[in-house]
């Protein structure tokens, strides 16, 4: 990969990493911070996760970037490795975020139900 290439990899990572942030801090007063949380995370992965090539010589690109050009400017629109980079990228994130949601509702349940057993004079042995 040529050093010009990198530093473009370089400023779309760090212009994609302001945007995030910009983002949350405009979403931060949300009340449902998990939706927050997961629309920054699919962003993120849809806007940095790079599309993999046929070939090993060609240059890694951003896979939403490419899907965009490849649907509006080629005749056959875009590559399948494309589209499924895409589509694997944002499920991934979908994933995540589902298996974190339902991980932090089992511990607020237990946390709950632990400390209304405290509560309860019949369960406190003090």
């Amino acid at each position: 990969m040529s050093e010009d290439f990198q530093y473009a990899w370089m400023v779309y990572a760090v212009a994609t990493v302001v945007v995030l942030l910009a983002g949350w801090w405009f979403m931060r007063s949300w009340h449902w911070s998990w939706l927050r949380r997961t629309l920054l995370l699919v962003a993120a992965a849809v806007l940095l996760v790079p599309a993999r090539t046929p070939s090993a010589e060609l240059v890694a690109m951003p896979a939403l970037p490419l899907f965009v050009y490849q649907t509006l400017f080629e005749e056959h629109g875009a590559a399948p490795e494309v589209t499924a980079n895409l589509v694997f990228a944002a499920g991934g994130a979908l994933a995540v975020m589902v298996v974190w949601g339902v991980v932090t509702l089992l511990l607020k349940y237990r946390r709950e139900r632990r400390s209304r057993f405290d509560e309860d004079p019949y369960f406190n042995e003090h």
